[in-house]
């Protein structure tokens, strides 16, 4: 599910509590329940993932964290009704805004070529900002779930800026996989980019980050402007500032 896929640590579940449970339901603020269950915005559920066996380039099991993400670390998370999301089914699911998330909203991106120089700057001063704000909802893991304790009593995560999150998520899906093995062999096998979620992971990677900034700056029709590399002879904020 790629409510699974964006959510991570929570900060509310990074704890020994969560590990040693394995659930991640935290409480919405709204209405005091785990997912806004009271508000019908959502449950806590079992995690479902795909029993399909992996490929031969990956023999092992129960070598990795991420395997059937995310039962390392947890087995139920809230699962949101309609049109809500988020790690507590507090926010909207992306392209949805208003109080009851009604709204459906389309987002343009354009090409940073086409913006203004003051836009250009802007979206340099967010960028800025992200990497200058620590995350308030989310944090990284710093070990791996067995250095952590069989019943959590060794949490290892750490803060991060909204930037670096970002940047971590990426190296954390795409960083060489463990396979084992004399001499514990890694081996670059990247299911972020050689496997058929590359689109589609890489889709829902986007439109978190773009909601985080949005968070963080309080600019809700912000939207991460693309780059075509043919104009990059001609593109000075993007080769000295990106």
């Amino acid at each position: 599910l790629f409510e699974n896929c964006w959510s991570q640590f929570p900060r509310p579940c990074a704890n020994s509590e969560g590990l040693r449970t394995k659930e991640c339901c935290p409480v919405w603020s709204g209405d005091g329940s785990p997912c806004g269950a009271l508000s019908g915005r959502g449950f806590c559920a079992d995690v479902s993932v795909s029993d399909e066996p992996n490929g031969p380039q990956y023999p092992h099991s129960g070598i990795d964290d991420r395997e059937r993400w995310p039962l390392a670390f947890f087995n139920r998370t809230c699962r949101c009704a309609g049109n809500y999301g988020g790690f507590n089914c507090g926010e909207c699911r992306f392209g949805y805004w208003g109080s009851n998330c009604a709204e459906y909203r389309e987002s343009v991106r354009r090409n940073i070529m086409s913006m203004s120089t003051t836009e250009q700057q802007k979206f340099i001063s967010y960028l800025n900002l992200a990497k200058n704000t620590i995350n308030p909802d989310y944090v990284i893991t710093t070990g791996t779930r067995a250095e952590m304790g069989e019943n959590g009593e060794s949490p290892m995560f750490s803060d991060i800026n909204t930037y670096d999150l970002f940047v971590w998520i990426h190296y954390y899906v795409s960083r060489d996989t463990f396979l084992g093995g004399p001499g514990n062999v890694w081996r670059d096998i990247d299911f972020a980019h050689e496997s058929a979620a590359f689109l589609p992971w890489h889709r829902v990677y986007l439109l978190h980050w773009e909601h985080e900034i949005r968070k963080i700056t309080g600019d809700f029709n912000f939207t991460i402007p693309y780059w075509d590399w043919r104009d990059a002879q001609s593109c000075e904020v993007c080769t000295d500032n990106l």
